[in-house]
This record gives structure tokens, C-alpha cells and sequence, in this order.
């Protein structure tokens, strides 16, 4: 078995300045910015564990009064970083990207107001776009995007955490051919490998029921790690505490168990195309909308 994951979705704020519609981390738990102090400290931790890839996300990173500086210490120590963005502070985002080469920026683009905004930003320095993936998708935008000649393109398959939404969810086949259908270029689906594991990069996912404790983990501001980013503000997921316990004492926390093994894709949807490949979909939203982490993936198996 592993002993650290190959990465960390790591948030340094919760704050945001937009409330799109499909976001879920509106309904997270208060928890105040990382210091600067606190993440050189995480950061060598990491280090020091060889776990030299942190996802930052949030909230808006470019929101946090300190986030030049993470990325400038995060370089010191050999980090690399990819940064998720809104694209509303261009000017934070020109500075990074200008500044620093262990950056990847990836900018979320989903309506035409933004992609205006952001198209000359888009061009100049030729981040990562990334766009949800919803079944009205505003198709001309989408091709816009592409136009502008992005770095890479990335179509996301939507969290779906409120039960408003659940009912109007697209099942994960639908998702997937649909992408295979547009044959769009230089464009990639991006999912939980609790659907068909990436098992080309990670082959120890063929055993695993997601990648939660396997190849990543999730990290809080306050330094509070959990299986995944989903699974943020469940005090019954909490591992433990980057700053103060032992990475060993998280890294072997009973609550991993599950994660860590497959015993057979336990999905009623027996008669789907994808149903022998796939591990049966994301346990967090299985235990948000079901209360288990091994009930059916809701978004395939909700009655619509």
C-alpha cells in the first residue's frame, strides 16, 4: 500500500465572490483563510512526505490576501501547483502566470459574460479552461472557448450535492457518450474515478473503490484532512489534523477502509453499457443523498 497520496485538493479560503448555481460549497462550514505561517508549515510536511502535487481550490484562491506568496513558498519547497480559478481577478491571475512556472491555471468558463471577459486573458496566456458539464451546455460558447486556443480543455461531469438538483442529474453514461458523441479536440471528461478508474496513471485504483486515502486527500484551511474535498465539514470524516497528529495516524484511519477496496460494482443498473468497468460511482454523494457511502450512485440511479 501507499504511504502518502500522490496529491491534495487543498483550499487556503471558502470564501467566493460568485454563487454559481452547481457549486456546493455554499453549504460547507465556516472556516477562517490559512495563514501564511500555517501553510509553509503544510507545505513542509508535504515536502517531506514526497507529496509534491496540491490542487488548490475553494473558494476562490485569488480571494486569499496571501496567495502570491503560498505559490512563491510552494516552489521552494518543489511543489507543484494547479490553481482552480473563477478568472475574476485577472490581474492576480496574469501575475501568477507571468511569475511562476510550477503553476498550472485552470479558469471555470460556463456562461458568455465571463468567457467576454476573460477571452483576451485566455489567448495571452493560454490557461487550462474548464467548463461544467450540463444538458442544456451552451454549445457555441463551448466552441468559442476552444477557438481562443486554451492550454487544455477540460468538460466536467457536475457534482450534484443539494436534493433540488438530484432529480434533473445526467447519469454518468449519458455524460460519457455524450463527450465521445461531440468529438471535440484537444478536450478531456474529468470524473470521479469512483466511475471507471484511471487505472493507465494510478493501476492500484483497479482494486479501490474510489481514489479518497488512495492517491489523494483532502485539506481544510485549518489544516483538517478528509477523505476527499467532498466529504469537507463531516465530522465523522475528519482523519485528523495536518499541523498537529501524525500524517502516519491519518494516513491509517479506519474511515479509509471503504475507499480502499472493491469488492464488485454493487449498482442495481445491472443492464448498463459501463456497469463491468465501472466501481459504481462517487461513495459521497451515495452517503449525502442516501446516508451510506455504499448505496447506488444517485445521479444514475434516482427516478427522474
Amino acid at each position: 500500500m501507499r504511504t502518502a497520496p500522490d496529491y491534495i485538493q487543498f483550499y487556503p479560503t471558502m470564501r467566493c465572490n460568485l454563487s454559481c448555481d452547481f457549486c456546493f460549497n455554499q453549504a460547507m462550514p465556516h472556516c477562517d483563510d490559512i495563514t501564511l505561517s500555517d501553510f509553509k508549515d503544510i507545505a513542509g510536511i508535504l515536502a517531506d512526505l514526497n507529496i509534491n502535487t496540491l490542487d488548490i481550490m475553494g473558494g476562490e484562491p485569488t480571494l486569499h490576501r496571501d496567495i502570491v506568496s503560498m505559490i512563491e513558498y510552494a516552489g521552494k519547497k518543489n511543489l507543484y501547483l494547479n490553481l482552480s480559478s473563477n478568472g475574476t481577478d485577472i490581474a492576480a491571475l496574469s501575475e501568477i502566470m507571468e511569475r511562476f512556472t510550477n503553476v498550472n491555471v485552470g479558469i471555470s468558463i460556463n456562461n458568455r459574460p465571463s468567457f467576454k471577459k476573460l477571452k483576451a486573458f485566455i489567448t495571452k496566456y493560454r490557461p487550462a479552461a474548464k467548463m461544467v458539464f450540463l444538458e442544456d451546455i451552451d454549445m457555441k460558447l463551448l466552441k468559442r472557448i476552444l477557438i481562443s486556443v486554451p492550454d487544455e480543455f477540460y468538460l466536467l461531469y457536475p457534482d450534484v450535492i443539494t436534493n433540488r438538483h438530484i432529480k434533473n442529474a445526467m447519469p454518468f453514461p449519458q455524460f460519457l457518450f455524450s463527450l465521445q458523441r461531440l468529438k471535440l479536440p484537444m478536450t478531456r471528461a474529468v470524473y470521479c474515478s469512483g466511475f471507471i478508474p484511471d487505472i493507465t496513471n494510478y493501476p492500484e485504483l483497479s482494486s479501490a473503490r474510489c481514489p479518497a486515502g488512495i492517491t489523494k486527500l483532502g485539506l481544510l484551511p485549518d489544516g483538517s484532512v478528509y477523505p476527499c474535498n467532498l466529504f469537507f465539514g463531516r465530522k465523522e470524516f475528519r482523519l485528523g489534523n495536518l499541523l498537529h497528529d501524525s500524517f502516519k495516524s491519518i494516513w491509517n484511519h479506519r474511515r479509509l477502509e471503504f475507499f480502499r477496496t472493491f469488492t464488485g460494482n454493487k449498482c442495481p443498473q445491472t443492464s448498463c453499457i459501463l456497469h463491468k468497468s465501472c466501481h459504481g460511482g462517487c461513495p459521497a454523494h451515495s452517503l449525502i443523498h442516501y446516508g451510506d457511502l455504499g448505496s447506488p450512485e444517485p445521479r444514475c440511479c434516482t427516478e427522474k
